[in-house]
């Protein structure tokens, strides 16, 4: 017995210094991650930086493989855990959301906790931890439900979050213990918080390989451990485990590219399909409830996957390729992720999750990938709270897309709009979502100040289906009182709500008044516009005057490729010219770039109005999401500023704004 023990404690020293590095390889082309796939190198992830380059993590035992391939690469970092844990601290403090203590991360003792602790808080929002099974050694799968009737079963659009099919990948839980916090945090306080509680049945599996997170806090207190398979013993050489996320049963073990039958293996997928305890667990659960849409977290690569991602021809019907691009575009639009298959965005993969959901069950599943290549696989504690703030948006998104929600197209006849003159408007409310309506829809029409008339002012729709639209046209106008005076600025507000009592709101700023044109621009020529402040520093993506050139990203247009002037063709933009058509290179990098208007003389003027139209994107590119747009104006020659317009956020389309400025 004594030998045996030994060789147990010698062959575990082994796998806890198992080590990774990260590689770079210049060439981002297709025949190259083939190239690798085929000369058996366990690629599960690749960060691709397009016409530049990739990037993966592989074991230091697989670099010879690499050397066989007679690919150039470069090693960007010997040891990725020790790197990952140098980033890592357990003094970075947040007073909105509690972090963990390995290197902020729970351990998974600590989502054990942190799920008792919610329940606890909020016991009438958030059920018990619930165990839908145990892993290979014997620990629980915990799930817990939110809603505003946690303990009972109502008949509400039901929603599923999972988290660590990969135990190396703790942003995928940490991302949803911060969406669980502020659904229960804002419950009562914030509305759609409220409305997303009372409607929705919210389920999370915030950890799906508890095994493989333990071994990972064994190996590295602190974090950055690279065990990602669960715990099965499949390997004398090298890690041990199967990997989860390629052991659902849909095209399980189709080829040995999309899934490995060696047992050394990272992508290894095990004997049979559904052969571990841990999916059987997912499975089981996933078969006793109808989920429309899952959320199957990983990290990283700044992604949004959806299936099929067994083949490069996908076979989703194309109704339902639509709902999944038309949604996932949605997810997308905030925090840049780009958007695609795994074939389309990196290479072929079977028996995965989503694809398994959706092959077996309908359900539109998506694989967001969290973080940069820089992030990695433990970004620094420092981005646990931004990464989980770029994905609240898509986690409110799919909750209200599991039922009903409303996409309201609503707009006024062009103006002037004078003082006693009615206007039409033009209304149009489809269901996005895939439930009905719940009960029946009422559309009203109001104004913040008695300056607006409403002949109708509210009407009752009927109810609406799930995917369809009704277009009430001109069912609402409005009129402007005849005392209203020139150059005021109002709101037209329009509410749309189903017994959901979610307001989906849908606002039209108009100006009363003739105005009278002091100075225009179609920037075919500059006309005394300069570029540049004393305080510029950016280093790419300066202010010029040129024609536009359209861009775009994964399918997703990033710049136009027309100005907006009736007549003429240029425009001030960002860098463009410099490299047309390349998407990245034309971001503003290195600091701020400004554009100054000449000095206006409005001394004899009462109110003056400022408007332009701007095409902003911020969610593409070298740095997505890290730039923002400012608009100031100043009236003593720069020493102080107004700020008109300051946002990061991305509309990749032509949009006016107008602002009113006082005297």
């Amino acid at each position: 017995m004594k030998y045996i023990f030994s060789l147990v404690i010698l062959f575990t020293m082994v796998f806890s210094f198992e080590k990774y590095k990260e590689i770079r390889i210049y060439d981002d082309s297709k025949e190259v991650i083939s190239k690798l796939k085929n000369a058996g190198l366990d690629i599960d992830h690749i960060y691709i930086e397009p016409d530049l380059w990739i990037e993966f993590v592989i074991s230091e035992n697989k670099i010879s493989l690499l050397d066989q391939a007679q690919l150039h690469y470069e090693i960007m970092h010997e040891d990725i855990e020790k790197y990952y844990g140098s980033r890592l601290n357990n003094d970075f403090e947040s007073r909105d959301f509690e972090l963990g203590s390995m290197g902020g991360y729970y351990t998974f003792s600590e989502i054990e906790e942190q799920l008792d602790n919610l329940h606890a808080n909020f016991p009438e929002l958030i059920t018990q931890k619930v165990s839908i099974g145990q892993t290979l050694e014997g620990r629980n799968i915990w799930m817990v439900k939110i809603s505003d009737n946690p303990n009972i079963d109502e008949n509400e659009p039901e929603m599923l979050y999972t988290g660590l099919h990969h135990a190396r990948e703790p942003m995928s839980y940490m991302n949803l213990f911060y969406f669980m916090d502020w659904l229960t945090e804002n419950y009562g306080v914030d509305s759609e918080a409220t409305a997303l509680v009372n409607n929705r049945e919210l389920y999370f599996i915030p950890a799906v390989n508890p095994d493989g997170l333990v071994y990972n806090q064994q190996i590295a207190p602190n974090g950055g451990g690279m065990q990602r398979k669960n715990m099965r013993e499949t390997c004398f050489s090298s890690v041990d485990g199967v990997d989860l996320n390629r052991n659902y049963s849909y095209m399980w073990g189709l080829d040995d590219a999309g899934s490995s039958p060696d047992g050394c293996n990272e992508t290894y997928r095990g004997l049979l399909p559904f052969s571990e305890p841990e999916t059987q667990a997912v499975r089981d659960f996933v078969d006793a409830h109808n989920f429309p849409i899952a959320l199957n977290y990983h990290s990283y690569s700044n992604l949004l996957i959806y299936p099929l991602g067994y083949t490069y021809d996908n076979p989703v019907p194309q109704d339902d390729l639509e709902i999944f691009i038309e949604y996932g575009q949605q997810m997308v639009q905030f925090n840049g992720y780009a958007l695609g298959t795994g074939p389309d965005l990196l290479y072929p993969v079977n028996g995965e999750a989503c694809d398994w959901m959706y092959g077996v069950h309908g359900i539109f599943a998506y694989t967001p990938e969290i973080g940069n290549s820089s992030d990695g696989f433990w970004p620094p504690t420092s981005r646990i709270i931004p990464l989980a703030e770029e994905n609240l948006y898509p986690n409110k998104f799919v909750a209200w897309s599991v039922g009903a929600k409303y996409d309201v197209d609503f707009s006024i006849q062009d103006g002037p709009f004078n003082p006693g003159n009615t206007y039409a408007t033009e209304l149009s409310i489809f269901n996005s979502g895939l439930g009905d309506s719940n009960g029946l829809l009422t559309v009203s029409i109001d104004s913040p100040d008695e300056l607006l008339f409403f002949e109708t002012e509210s009407v009752e729709v009927g109810t609406l289906g799930s995917r369809s639209a009704i277009n009430l046209g001109d069912i609402l106008s409005v009129s402007i009182s005849q005392s209203a005076p020139s150059g005021i600025s109002t709101e037209i507000i329009l509410k749309i709500t189903d017994e959901d009592g979610y307001e989906y709101i849908s606002n039209i700023e108009i100006i009363i008044g003739t105005p009278i044109v002091l100075a225009q621009y179609d920037f075919e020529e500059s006309l005394d516009w300069t570029i540049g402040s004393n305080d510029d520093n950016a280093t790419a993506g300066i202010w010029e005057l040129a024609i536009p050139v359209a861009t775009s990203y994964n399918g997703n247009q990033a710049q136009p490729g027309t100005d907006h002037s009736e007549n003429g063709e240029k425009c001030f933009i960002t860098g463009a010219a410099t490299s047309p058509g390349s998407v990245g290179y034309d971001d503003v990098d290195g600091g701020k770039t400004t554009l100054l208007s000449p000095v206006f003389d409005f001394s004899n003027e009462t109110e003056v109005l400022v408007s332009y139209w701007r095409w902003y994107t911020n969610n593409v590119g070298d740095n997505p999401g890290t730039d923002r747009w400012k608009v100031e104006v100043t009236s003593n020659n720069g020493a102080s500023w107004e700020i008109l317009e300051d946002t990061s956020q991305s509309e990749n389309n032509w949009v006016q704004k107008t602002f009113l400025l006082s005297n």
